[in-house]
C-alpha cells in the first residue's frame, strides 16, 4: 500500500486525479484486489490525506487546501539500539502533537529490549534493565500509530525516523506509514541562519531548552519549538501544508543533480 500511496502522493502533489486516472494508478501498483473506495479507506487508514469530490468524481490531496494553522503536526523522535531498521530495534519513542503553534498532546514511551549497545547507553543514558519491564514494542507501535493519526509527520532527520517506524510497523503487520511528513533541518536551512543545522547544535543558538539530548520526549519537545520558530519566519507566500513541504524541498532536488556530476 505504500508503493500505492507513493505514487498517488506524486499525482496529486500536482493537482486533483479524475475517477479514471486513480483507478488507473490503483490498478497498476496496488496488489489490493478492492474498490476504488474500499482503497481510498484503506490509505486513509495509513495516514494519508486523500479525500474524493463525490460530486467530480475527482481525489485530492485534504493538506493541498489545509492552511497550516489549522493542520496537526506530530514531532515524532526515536532512539533506537542500532542504525538499521532490518537489525535493530526502537528502544523510545517521543512525540508531541501541535497546533496553530500550541502543544495540544505527548506521547511517550521506554520499549522492552533485552540488547544495548554500549555506545548507545553512552549516547542515550538508557541501559537494557530499564527495558526488561517497559511495554513490547508491538504494543508501543500500535499506540503511537493511534496516537500519530493522519497528521503530518515532522521529525529532524525525517527520513530515518519516518522509515524505521514505517519498516517497524510493516514488520509487526499494522501497516506502513502514508502521512505527510516534513523535516525541520531542510526548513530550518531555509529560514535560520546558523553554521550548523544539528539539534544540538541549534538547542545552544536558539535556546530550545533541550536538557536531556539523545531522550526521545526531550528531543520531540525541542524540535516543536524549532518548528514554531521556522513557522513564525516562512515566507508569506507558504499557507499551506503543502506549500510548506514543497517549501521544504526546494533546491533540493538541484543540488543533489550537481552532485551527481
Amino acid at each position: 500500500m505504500q508503493k500505492t500511496a507513493e505514487i498517488l502522493e506524486h499525482a496529486l502533489e500536482r493537482g486533483e486525479l479524475t475517477q479514471e486516472k486513480f483507478n488507473s494508478i490503483v490498478k497498476k501498483h496496488s496488489s489490493v484486489q478492492e474498490s476504488s473506495d474500499a482503497i481510498c479507506m484503506l490509505l486513509q487508514a495509513s495516514g494519508f490525506p486523500i479525500e474524493k469530490n463525490e460530486k467530480e468524481n475527482r481525489y485530492f490531496l485534504t493538506t493541498q487546501y489545509q492552511r497550516i494553522e489549522d493542520a496537526t503536526f506530530c514531532i515524532v523522535d526515536l532512539e533506537t539500539n542500532g542504525g538499521k531498521p532490518d537489525s535493530s530495534q526502537i528502544i523510545e519513542i517521543g512525540a508531541v502533537k501541535m497546533q496553530d503553534g500550541e502543544v495540544i498532546d505527548t506521547f511517550e514511551s521506554l520499549i522492552h529490549c533485552s540488547y544495548i549497545p554500549k555506545y548507545i547507553t553512552k549516547i542515550t543514558g538508557i541501559e537494557a534493565l530499564q527495558l526488561l519491564d517497559a511495554p513490547k514494542l508491538k504494543t508501543v507501535l500500535h499506540e503511537f500509530k493511534q496516537f500519530l493519526g493522519d497528521a503530518v509527520f515532522v521529525a529532524h532527520n525525517v527520513d530515518f525516523d519516518y522509515k524505521f517506524l514505517s519498516k517497524s510497523l510493516k514488520r509487526y503487520g499494522l501497516g506502513e506509514l502514508a502521512n505527510r511528513k516534513v523535516c525541520t533541518i531542510d526548513l530550518a536551512k531555509k529560514t535560520i541562519e546558523s553554521a550548523k543545522y544539528g539539534l544540538s547544535y541549534l538547542n545552544e543558538q536558539l535556546n530550545l531548552e533541550n536538557d536531556a539530548h539523545h531522550r526521545a520526549l526531550s528531543d520531540a519537545k525541542a524540535t516543536a519549538k524549532l518548528l514554531q520558530i521556522i513557522l513564525s519566519k516562512l515566507p508569506k507566500d507558504v499557507e499551506t501544508v503543502e506549500e510548506l513541504i514543497l517549501f521544504s524541498k526546494r533546491n533540493k532536488k538541484k543540488r543533489k543533480r550537481k552532485k551527481k556530476r
